[in-house]
């Protein structure tokens, strides 16, 4: 039976929470398609208007903020107008871009999705970007930020996408640093490399992701505690959160020389775009943790996030008021029972989130 107090969503704005990782756009090019191209068999986009948004890393950092945490963040961008954009996007959040290196020898990540208004879905998506990993001047930069930010912040998010800012090299020393003043690090993994993450302190891959580090085979019966139990035991970290789709979350702890499972079901009463539910469990998870929670009540109300987002069009967020709506309504509590000028925690009893809605499937944890 696990209870989530009103006072813990109160902390978020309390917490401060630095971001470390591959900093995306996300270009979203809407448009009527009513014909077909006569040069190829491909459908002809009416361009009617075009949106941006952070990605990557940089939908966690918008999580974090849309919560009400302190965030910073560190990356790396090119030198081109994509760069500009990202920077732009994060100092108009009201985070400072001062922490993320300019490396003229990369492309920054833009990821351009084209949507039919007519059928509300993706029809192309467009990849520009460098993935190579920064170089060793550029590291020892990124570590010397890290080093000088940590004295400020309550815990570390490393968001791996893949595109080169969080090598081997930048985790395994952010890991030492963060052990050195006891701080929380939480790593969203993509990489099938165990060694980069080997003594971190939270790992929350999704179900593919998991198999990918473990080198096990999804098809087998059981294999889910089987992975999770070699990575606990061969890679030093402290726990695993695996997000798991329309079978909601499993954390791994271990407990008393064993490993101790906790499978936690969907809150999703409906799913209209899972794009960014990755981003936004690890980033509710990791800000409950550095608010105070213990592990398992950080998974559930991860969970209870994650549900509302994946009802959301594209990379969105939640906000404190939609997740305390959202546990009203999971324990039965009319909204119109609120007093509408009372303070948003005011009145909240303390909240069990053991139990929830099975039938609706869910698919967190996108991949990039």
């Amino acid at each position: 039976m696990v209870e989530i107090h009103s006072d813990l969503l109160g902390k978020f704005s309390h917490s401060r929470v630095l971001v470390i990782g591959d900093l995306m756009l996300d270009e979203c090019l809407w448009g009527h398609i009513q014909r077909i191209s006569p040069e190829a068999p491909v459908p002809i986009l009416n361009l009617v208007r075009r949106g941006y948004a952070l990605g990557g890393a940089g939908n966690v950092v918008k999580n974090l903020k849309t919560l009400g945490a302190k965030v910073v963040v560190l990356g790396a961008v090119g030198e081109d107008p994509t760069g500009q954009e990202i920077i732009r996007l994060l100092d108009e959040l009201g985070v400072d871009g001062q922490g993320v290196l300019c490396d003229p020898g990369r492309r920054s990540s833009r990821k351009t999705r084209l949507i039919s208004l007519e059928h509300g879905q993706q029809v192309f998506r467009m990849d520009e970007e460098s993935a190579h990993p920064i170089d060793q001047t550029r590291e020892y930069a990124l570590l010397a930020r890290v080093e000088a930010i940590l004295p400020d912040v309550d815990a570390i998010l490393c968001s791996d996408y893949l595109k080169g800012v969080l090598t081997e090299g930048v985790l395994q020393e952010t890991f030492r640093l963060a052990k050195r003043r006891n701080l929380q690090v939480t790593v969203a993994p993509k990489d099938s490399n165990r060694n980069k993450y080997r003594g971190a302190g939270i790992l929350v891959p999704n179900a593919v992701e998991l198999a990918r580090l473990a080198g096990a085979a999804m098809e087998e019966r059981g294999w889910l505690p089987g992975a999770a139990s070699k990575l606990l035991n061969e890679m030093g970290i402290q726990a695993l959160l695996v997000t798991r789709g329309r079978e909601g979350m499993s954390l791994f702890e271990r407990a008393h020389g064993e490993v101790h499972q906790v499978d936690i079901p969907t809150m999703a009463r409906s799913v209209y775009d899972v794009t960014g539910a990755g981003d936004t469990a690890v980033s509710v998870f990791t800000l409950a943790m550095a608010a105070g929670a213990d592990r398992e009540t950080a998974a559930r109300l991860a969970n209870v996030a994650a549900g509302i987002v994946v009802g959301k069009r594209g990379t969105a967020s939640v906000t404190v008021q939609e997740i305390q709506e959202r546990i009203r309504e999971i324990h039965g509590v009319a909204q119109e029972s609120r007093v509408e000028a009372a303070p948003l925690e005011a009145g909240l009893q303390p909240l069990d989130l053991a139990v929830g809605p099975r039938r609706v499937e869910t698919g967190i944890g996108a991949n990039d």
